[in-house]
């Protein structure tokens, strides 16, 4: 099921934390395209019900406990991830924003009001081109109005605002539903991490098996495109996490992405290939969280 609502870039942890309950409309709009939500907030997690091609869809939104819930009730399927993972961010543009201010320089505009309530106006400006312009109302704890200066004709807007007590109830996930995989298959549950790591240094071109536990380090002495190539042989999922590294510390959010995108979780028989661009001088680490994998990194043959 593909559900639109805007990514607004996001990199780094901000929690939005609420104020007075109320439910609302929001209009998101994304280059032209209008979808009508509709909008609850409990002062702290808030919930989306939509629905878009016939199909109803449910996003549940826990800031705090930074995670977000999917929900698609003609399947009865959840799918739980990450607020800062790219499927959360794609379905949650309020949260995608307050993720994007720690990246960029933020001017305060004043105040303004929307829909009745009063806004701190604010603008998200990156080397001189302005981003973002968005309205936040202290009162609810909500951002009420955002402008996306990036995407033609791209915003997102608050109305019908109507304070009052929320129902628990329906920030409860069904005990009917099943939980998915990004790719609506009944989930698999992950191990914890390994209690401890075992380094291996390896140099570019190398290939080899691996397995939970086993934490790669791999000095890139060259400033080309790479191509990394995982495989899973075995008949349980296998978990990656890479990070990239500087003179001993770990690269911002900005550079490298955020831990969501450097994770590749693959199930039994599945591949993965992607071709990235890391500088010379710089490490790159690659820890085995679950199973067992094949990795190849090799240079981008043109």
């Amino acid at each position: 099921m593909r559900i639109i609502l805007s990514v607004l870039l996001s990199l780094a942890t901000v929690t939005l934390y609420g104020q007075s309950p109320f439910t609302a409309q929001m209009d998101n709009t994304v280059n032209g395209t209008k979808t009508i939500y509709q909008l609850r907030s409990d002062g702290g997690k808030y919930r989306y019900d939509f629905e878009e091609s016939g199909l109803k869809g449910i996003v549940i939104v826990d800031p705090e406990k930074g995670q977000t819930a999917i929900l698609m009730p003609d399947k009865k399927f959840v799918h739980y991830a990450p607020v800062t993972s790219g499927m959360s961010l794609m379905n949650d543009p309020v949260q995608a924003f307050m993720l994007t201010k720690a990246d960029y320089e933020e001017r305060p505009a004043g105040t303004e009001e929307v829909s009745g309530y009063k806004c701190n106006k604010t603008e998200i400006w990156d080397s001189g081109r302005k981003l973002f312009t968005a309205w936040y109302s202290d009162d609810l704890g909500f951002l009420l109005k955002i402008i996306n200066h990036v995407s033609r004709d791209t915003y997102m807007e608050v109305s019908d605002i109507v304070p009052g007590a929320i129902d628990r109830e329906v920030f409860i996930i069904p005990d009917d539903y099943t939980e998915v995989d990004e790719r609506m298959r009944p989930a698999i549950p992950e191990p914890p991490p390994p209690d401890s790591w075992n380094t291996i240094n390896e140099s570019i071109p190398f290939t080899g098996e691996f397995r939970r536990g086993d934490r790669i380090v791999v000095k890139i002495n060259e400033t080309v495109n790479y191509n990394m190539n995982l495989s899973n042989k075995t008949d349980e999922p296998a978990k990656i996490v890479r990070t990239s590294m500087k003179d001993g510390e770990e690269l911002p959010g900005n550079v490298q992405g955020p831990v969501s995108y450097r994770t590749k979780r693959i199930y039994a028989g599945e591949s993965y290939s992607n071709t990235y661009s890391w500088s010379a001088g710089n490490e790159l680490i690659i820890q085995v969280f679950e199973g067992v994998i094949n990795i190849e990194i090799i240079k981008e043959n043109r």
